[in-house]
C-alpha cells in the first residue's frame, strides 16, 4: 500500500513538472507567470532555456549549471533575477545575466557579464533610486601567483538601475 501511495505521488509530481513546462532546472514564480531554468537535451549536451511560462527568452549552451543567484521582485522597473551560468571547470567559473520580468509578453535579458569568478556581492540600494551591485572580488587562478610580476586583479563593479547595466570604472590612482 505504501509503495503504491509512493508511485502515485511520484506519478503526479512528474505530471506537475510537465504542466509547469517540464525540465530539470529552478524555478521562480513572478506576477507574469513562473520564470524557470529547463535542460534541453541530455546532461552532455549543456544546452538550457530560461523560460516565462511556456515561452523560451533565453537560449544558451556551454554551461554545466544554471541557477537564480537572487531575485528581486518588488523593484520599480519590473521584477530582477541574476541568473549564474556556470561552466564546472576553475579556467572561469561563472558568468552572469540580469533578467527582467516587465510582463507576460516582455522579459528583458542582458548580455554576460562578470570576471569569472562564481561568487559576486550582491547588493540592492534603494535610494536616490534603486539599483543592484554586483561586486566581484577580482577573479585569478592560483597558479597565476607564482608568475613574475603578478598582480592581483581589481574588484569589479556591475550597476543595473533603470534596465540598463554597466561596468563601473575604478577610480584612477593618482
Amino acid at each position: 500500500m505504501l509503495a503504491a501511495a509512493a508511485a502515485l505521488l511520484l506519478l503526479l509530481n512528474a505530471h506537475a513538472r510537465a504542466q509547469a513546462g517540464g525540465g530539470d532546472g529552478e524555478t521562480l514564480t513572478t506576477k507574469a507567470g513562473v520564470l524557470g531554468i529547463h535542460r534541453v537535451g541530455d546532461e552532455s549536451d549543456f544546452k538550457w532555456e530560461l523560460r516565462l511560462g511556456r515561452k523560451a527568452v533565453l537560449e544558451t549552451e556551454g554551461s554545466s549549471f544554471v541557477h537564480f543567484e537572487a531575485f528581486f521582485p518588488n523593484l520599480s522597473e519590473g521584477e530582477v533575477a541574476i541568473v549564474s551560468f556556470n561552466s564546472g571547470g576553475n579556467g572561469c567559473p561563472a558568468q552572469f545575466r540580469v533578467v527582467r520580468v516587465v510582463s507576460a509578453e516582455r522579459v528583458d535579458v542582458s548580455e554576460e557579464f562578470g570576471d569569472c569568478s562564481d561568487s559576486p556581492d550582491i547588493t540592492l540600494k534603494q535610494l536616490p533610486e534603486a539599483e543592484l551591485q554586483i561586486r566581484f572580488p577580482g577573479f585569478y587562478q592560483l597558479w597565476q601567483e607564482r608568475e613574475p610580476g603578478f598582480r592581483r586583479p581589481p574588484p569589479t563593479t556591475w550597476v543595473y538601475r533603470k534596465g540598463v547595466l554597466r561596468e563601473l570604472k575604478p577610480a584612477r590612482r593618482k
